[in-house]
């Protein structure tokens, strides 16, 4: 398959999850839907800021390669930091003290990453 037909399929996805976005959250109200519906728009949140950063790295790619691994504990580490910070934010819980505690967080991922991945080859 070639790059571009690549690239193309993740812009796809991406405006099928924006489309899907607009319409889940537009459809209901926070305030008097039950916590189960909201898990799901956080879920939903979180699989689309995934495929816009996997978008992004695809577009990087050309000018920086990329190992498949490598993209995927990006955008994997990428998308659990920002959603971590996004849930604290909306229980009214973040401050800078977490997002600066995110940072070694970050790091500890991103070692733990690369053990798993060099420990299965």
């Amino acid at each position: 398959m070639n790059l571009q037909s690549h690239r193309t399929r993740k812009l796809i996805r991406l405006i099928v999850l924006f489309i899907g976005d607009g319409v889940f959250f537009s459809l209901i109200n926070p305030v008097s839907v039950y916590s189960f519906v909201l898990v799901v728009g956080f879920a939903l949140l979180a699989l689309t800021m995934y495929a816009l950063i996997d978008f992004f790295l695809a577009l990087v790619e050309r000018v920086v390669p990329f190992s498949s691994h490598t993209k995927k504990r990006i955008a994997l580490a990428s998308t659990l930091v920002l959603s971590l910070l996004i849930a604290m934010q909306s229980i009214g819980q973040l401050t800078s003290k977490d997002v600066l505690a995110t940072i070694p967080l970050v790091i500890v991922l991103s070692f733990y990453f690369s053990y798993i991945t060099a420990k299965k080859t």
